[in-house]
């Protein structure tokens, strides 16, 4: 099992939502660019890989993945809580 922190730049609104759509399916979303996965096999992996790279321009999407091992995993923290800006369920009141 591997976990990655994955975060994306990518200018283009259409592959910017099929992007976020795609690794919402492998883990969570922390912000809106920024992904917490979990992948559980090479396979699992190269499948996401192969999605994301035909999918991006890469001449002008950036798409990072940041390997997090177990241990530097239980050590992450956040500040605040606020609810995800892509939660329905939320209700913002301005």
């Amino acid at each position: 099992m591997r976990r990655y922190l994955v975060c994306f730049d990518i200018p283009d609104d259409g592959t910017r939502k099929e992007i976020g759509e795609l690794l919402e399916a492998y883990g969570t979303r922390v912000q809106r660019s920024v992904f917490e996965i979990t992948l559980q096999s090479d396979a699992q992996q190269n499948r996401l890989l192969h999605e994301i790279l035909s999918r991006i321009d890469q001449e002008a999407d950036s798409v990072r993945f940041y390997p997090q091992c177990r241990h530097c995993a239980t050590k992450a923290f956040e500040l605040g809580n606020f609810p995800d800006p892509y939660d329905e369920d939320a209700v913002f009141v301005f």
